[in-house]
């Protein structure tokens, strides 16, 4: 992806060799100059990570210099890894895309270890372990590689047990497990519903 500058030019990557590695190794996405930098007041925070190439600010989102022409080079699903300027040379930069697809296979490999460690501290009915194991495996931002597929899968799953959980202790009452309830889901989407619920049921008791 080109994100150009302000007084970018059109003409910043041209020729034959580009016009080649288009057609062959790459696809070339250009991302017209924004200086907005400020997040979306109607996006839904979550930890699980989603498509930075997907959403209404891919220069925010990339972290792009405001006004420096910059040249990401993704996989498929918009991750990052590699980044130079727009006075790339072509040669340099079909060295970066052909090393995208190992540098894939490797991060994919990485997280599968880690979404395994969750699997079994699941199996060991250790959700904190899992959850543990989950955000890690979120953490460098991968979106649409099949162990972070499989560990968003996980992660919804047991935030969907938990939740029910909250709804249940809130229910009968029950402070003091909605406290052991808040230790698990520390970081996760659920900490604030949990924190809320605490607040909630520790004021109904006082009346």
């Amino acid at each position: 992806m080109l994100f150009e500058g302000e007084k970018s030019s059109d003409f910043d990557m041209y020729g034959e060799e580009f016009v080649e590695l288009s057609s062959t190794d790459a696809l070339f996405v250009k991302i017209a100059h924004t200086d907005s930098r400020e997040n979306s007041p109607w996006a839904e925070a979550t930890v699980v990570p989603t498509s930075k190439l997907l959403s209404d600010n891919p220069s925010r989102d990339y972290n792009i210099p405001v006004g420096k022409p910059t040249v990401v080079v993704c996989d498929w699903h918009g991750n990052e890894f590699f980044r130079t300027d727009n006075k790339v040379k072509a040669p340099a930069l079909k060295s970066m895309v052909e090393k995208v697809a190992k540098q894939v296979e490797s991060a994919d490999k990485k997280l599968q270890r880690i979404v395994d460690k969750a699997k079994t501290e699941l199996e060991k009915e250790n959700q904190a372990g899992a959850i543990k194991n989950l955000l890690s495996a979120f953490s460098d931002g991968y979106v649409g590689l099949d162990s972070v597929v499989e560990a968003a899968r996980m992660y919804h799953e047991l935030m969907d047990d938990l939740r029910s959980k909250k709804d249940t202790l809130v229910e009968e009452g029950d402070t003091n497990g909605l406290r052991d309830l808040a230790r698990i889901v520390k970081k996760t989407d659920l900490e604030k519903e949990v924190d809320e619920a605490i607040k909630e049921v520790s004021a109904t008791a006082k009346k």
